[in-house]
């Protein structure tokens, strides 16, 4: 088999690691944005059986026929054991916190699961890494794109909101992508949130609805979020605000579906930990405390933060700029945020966007070094710092990852520089 690899990120690399793992040397790289490669657009795809394509590219862009195309997910897919079970997580927000959940909840029953996918270990890193029993697979609306053979035996969409509209028209295109993984899901064991986005498409009935109220399904009272055959008391439950509630309710429902959950399981949720870069509390000290939310990169999950915090917060925003309206995150910043910093490429153009909806201080930097400065110099006993950018990271990181750890480290060493615990 002779196959083309067009682009060599983190899905590209993976991909190509797990073709050479399995003896298939000829696997040619084609990259846009590495001078050592040749372009995308110089692929002949007549030379070779299948092309691979990143998360990144649209195929229809490329002209690929379509019997050629493949990705690193079905690479992956192809190269598991036939009994391993594969549980899918998609969704706008939350996604990366309900593949966590997911896959803390089966270790602590015991299975042998692992997670991957777009939260950050590659899935075709983990194929080669050996045979689990269960693999909890965060998938973006690009890799649902690209899937053909790929079987799930639970999968959950936990939100769609707008997102990513420079590559689909409009909301209910992008809501479309992610509703076209059902097709790869066991009967009845899928699970959405019950929104209104969803009204206009012909959904099967056997998709479960979670009920964003929680008064359906299933039913939270007196602190007891109640599934019928499991329960559990969340008053233990260490992530805070209503929305990790959801994502506990999604996640216990995709264990159940692969691994069976029966009566109280409060332990096993009182034990839960929040996903590093997700409304991560790193650092307190003098009464301060920091919060580091880089995975924030559209403004919904800059609201989603905000409105589990109560108030005086300092909020660092910025990045590079979606296709998006950032006018919501008014209505949040006006009720809890004391003053607003805005960061990098998008400052000037979020300030713009944002004028006139609030009283709230706000000041515009250049750089997440300047934001850290004037939130450390702010703030006061009480406070939150929060970064929750709202925007993408590649104004001047590779990913939301290393910007989390960068602005983590940036505090750490301010703080102890200034000689204050941390």
């Amino acid at each position: 088999m002779k196959y083309a690899l067009l682009g060599y990120g983190v899905s590209g690399r993976g991909a190509e690691k797990l073709l050479k793992s399995r003896d298939i040397s000829q696997v040619d790289i084609y990259d846009d944005t590495i001078k050592s490669y040749p372009s995308v657009s110089s692929c002949n795809f007549d030379k070779y059986d299948k092309v691979i394509v990143s998360p990144g590219i649209a195929p229809d862009k490329v002209n690929i026929p379509a019997n050629k195309v493949t990705s690193e997910v079905e690479i992956a897919y192809e190269n598991l054991p036939s009994e391993a079970k594969i549980v899918g997580v998609t969704g706008t927000n939350g996604k990366s916190t309900i593949t966590y959940l997911t896959w803390q909840i089966l270790q602590q029953m015991g299975a042998d699961a692992v997670y991957c996918g777009n939260i950050g270990r590659t899935f075709s890193k983990v194929a080669i890494e050996g045979d689990y029993d269960i693999y909890v697979v965060e998938l973006s609306s690009y890799q649902i794109d690209l899937l053909k053979n790929f079987r799930m035996d639970a999968f959950c969409i936990c939100n769609v909101t707008p997102d990513h509209l420079d590559r689909y028209r409009d909301i209910k295109n992008y809501a479309a992508s992610k509703l076209a993984a059902l097709k790869f899901v066991k009967a009845k064991r899928s699970y959405l949130l019950d929104s209104p986005v969803f009204e206009n498409f012909n959904i099967s009935k056997s998709v479960n609805f979670i009920d964003p109220e929680m008064k359906k399904f299933p039913v939270i009272k007196n602190d007891i979020l109640d599934f019928g055959r499991f329960y559990a008391d969340t008053r233990s439950y260490p992530l805070s605000g209503w929305h990790n509630l959801l994502n506990l309710a999604f996640a216990m429902c995709l264990a159940d579906e692969v691994y069976g959950l029966q009566g109280d399981v409060s332990a096993i949720v009182s034990s839960l930990q929040s996903l590093e870069h997700r409304c991560e509390k790193f650092a307190e000290s003098k009464g301060v405390q920091y919060i580091n939310d880089s995975k924030s990169t559209n403004p919904e999950s800059t609201i989603t933060a905000l409105n589990a915090l109560s108030g005086n917060v300092i909020l660092l925003m910025g990045g590079r700029i979606k296709n998006a309206d950032y006018s919501e995150t008014a209505k949040p910043i006006n009720k809890v945020v004391k003053k607003l910093v805005l960061f990098g490429e998008a400052a000037d153009s979020l300030n713009r966007q944002l004028e006139g909806y609030f009283d709230v201080e706000t000041l515009v930097c250049t750089s997440i070094d300047e934001a850290v400065d004037i939130a450390l110099l702010s703030a006061k006993s009480g406070d939150t710092v929060l970064l929750s950018p709202g925007c993408s990271s590649f104004d001047s990181f590779h990913n939301f990852e290393e910007r989390g750890k960068y602005f983590k480290n940036r505090v750490n060493e301010k703080l102890k520089r200034c000689g204050l615990n941390v």
